[in-house]
């Protein structure tokens, strides 16, 4: 077996997360972030390590190092205390602005040392030793944004010692948020500061250390970067590798991402030294603290097994197509969904917080105005009217499903649902002919999960009378109330979620996590159908 068929065989979900990782970098709505563990197996030392390399000034130091450490201080109080034996060593004849100047260049120059001590001078000795650098870099450079956490700019390195060959592409390194985002750019921003291989390449001003830097970071997190990062974190599908979420400031926009957009659910990379490194329960217990923490799907992963994701994920559409289809207990590459439901039961409302997948509106074009009255209400001519832009839109709708590429895909709405408007069996027979004659004819209807959302009467009603809608005109609470027992009983829904009381964000939630932790359980739409020969 292949590493990737291991790390399926381990976590089933792993066919269904890589799908939605796909479509995001497809979409350009991938943004990675990294930490020190990508570093690490290039020569980079640990964060501890670091410290330790920093320490090595005097026997003495060395010492009381050591004492501080069994203290339990954090890592960045023990920067702290570094940083103040480093400026003290300043001569006291270098003053002013300079002295300032003085103490920040060997500081930095005392990391530098520290930090790629052991890295070899050449980056491609570095990418031929390292486990999968070589795809991280394939990948990076397919992404506008990498936030790195590191100071070492290995990464951007990487992209660059290729970037000749892509001429259509170019990379850029930062310490602050970029103005404008530029096209066909990898932006690598390093939110703690970087500190170049190559000692005269530009540096940052300043790193996030110690314990004083560390403050100042979170005390300006409110400002331009702080919001910078955050939007990305809403906007975007975040991939992190490399990182042991340590980092106060990573978890922070985590859970603001999980208040503000419950439905938008990100990936981590858990390094696993072996296979078998771990319990089934260890790795459940760290998955669902994770998930409900921090919106956070974890993938547990040893080396050679993050090395074959990352080649997968560089795939072309099509290579990657054909490979999850082989691959994985679902063997599939798409997943299709319709949000179903009576009128006002919140369908559109829900689907505004699933931007995170392909989501498809319920009309491509404007309905005509008649279309929000119940249909009991209408007569022949205008709802002969209705049908007609109904079929066109189903039709369109379905040619869309059918064209869908690689990911999960959810509609406003199913085919099927003119039948609950409908005042009896016979005019839904004759719906059938004519949904097979203008809608069905080349494309069949595009089978998918059916998740039913509704309410009760009462909250219908009132709902539609806070958009304009009185009960006279769109139905009372029994009208509605019969609606949606038809629907449900039409369908058989694989999903049923309660919207009263809820929030749209509450309950687009309860769908993601569904559709990414549950059992794909498709509609047979014409099977349905043909029930009304």
């Amino acid at each position: 077996m292949k590493p990737i068929e291991f790390a399926m065989a381990r976590q089933p979900r792993l066919h269904r997360f890589l799908c939605h990782i796909y479509q995001r970098l497809s979409q350009g709505r991938l943004t990675l972030v990294t930490g020190a563990g990508i570093s690490t197996d290039a020569g980079v030392p640990s964060w501890y390590g670091l410290l330790d390399r920093l320490a090595e000034r005097t026997a003495e130091f060395q010492a009381d190092f050591r004492e501080h450490r069994a203290a339990g201080l954090n890592p960045e109080y023990l920067g702290q205390i570094i940083y103040h034996r480093i400026r003290d060593d300043c001569p006291e004849t270098v003053s002013g602005d300079m002295r300032e100047a003085t103490i920040n260049h060997d500081w930095g120059r005392a990391i530098h040392q520290a930090i790629y001590q052991d890295v070899p001078d050449d980056i491609d000795k570095v990418l031929d030793s390292h486990p999968y650098l070589s795809e991280l870099r394939d990948l990076a450079r397919r992404v506008a944004l990498v936030i790195n956490f590191n100071f070492d700019d290995l990464l951007a390195d990487a992209i660059g010692s290729t970037l000749g060959a892509l001429k259509d592409r170019t990379s850029a390194v930062v310490w602050h948020p970029p103005l404008l985002e530029r096209d066909k750019t990898t932006t690598i921003y390093h939110v703690n500061g970087v500190l170049p291989r190559v000692s005269l390449r530009k540096r940052s001003p300043h790193l996030i250390f110690t314990e004083d830097s560390f403050s100042d970071a979170l005390a300006r997190s409110p400002s331009v970067s702080g919001e910078y990062i955050f939007l990305r974190f809403v906007q975007n599908t975040i991939l992190i590798l490399g990182h042991s979420l340590n980092d106060t400031s990573l978890k922070s926009y985590l859970r603001k991402n999980r208040d503000k957009c419950p439905a938008n659910h990100h990936y981590v990379v858990h390094w696993l030294r072996a296979s078998d490194g771990m319990s089934d329960q260890q790795r459940d217990d760290i998955f669902d603290a994770n998930l409900e923490l921090y919106n956070l799907i974890t993938i547990f992963l040893t080396s050679s097994e993050i090395k074959d994701v990352l080649a997968l994920l560089n795939r072309d559409q099509r290579e990657f197509r054909d490979a999850l289809d082989n691959m994985g207990g679902d063997r599939r590459h798409r997943y299709h969904y319709y949000i179903v439901g009576p009128v006002a039961s919140g369908k559109s409302s829900v689907l505004e917080h699933l931007r995170c997948f392909q989501t498809y509106e319920e009309w491509t074009r404007p309905p005509p105005k008649e279309m929000y009255l119940s249909h009991d209400k209408l007569d022949d001519a205008t709802a002969r009217r209705i049908d007609d832009f109904v079929y066109a839109e189903l039709k369109e709708k379905n040619l869309r499903m059918h064209n869908a590429s690689t990911g999960f895909h959810f509609m406003d709405r199913a085919p099927l649902d003119l039948y609950a408007f409908s005042r009896d069996d016979e005019e839904r027979k004759r719906k059938t002919r004519e949904l097979k004659e203008n809608v069905a004819r080349d494309r069949s209807l595009q089978s998918g999960e059916v998740i039913f959302v509704t309410a009760q009467g009462e909250t219908l009603v009132k709902r539609n009378a806070g958009r304009g809608r009185l009960p006279m005109d769109s139905g009372e609470a029994d009208y509605l109330n019969a609606q949606a027992e038809y629907l449900n009983t039409l369908y058989a829904p694989a999903l049923v979620v309660p919207t009263d009381g809820k929030k749209p964000g509450e309950v687009a939630k309860q769908i993601a996590r569904h559709v990414l932790l549950e059992d794909y359980r498709p509609t047979n739409l014409v099977a349905i159908m043909d029930k009304f020969k």
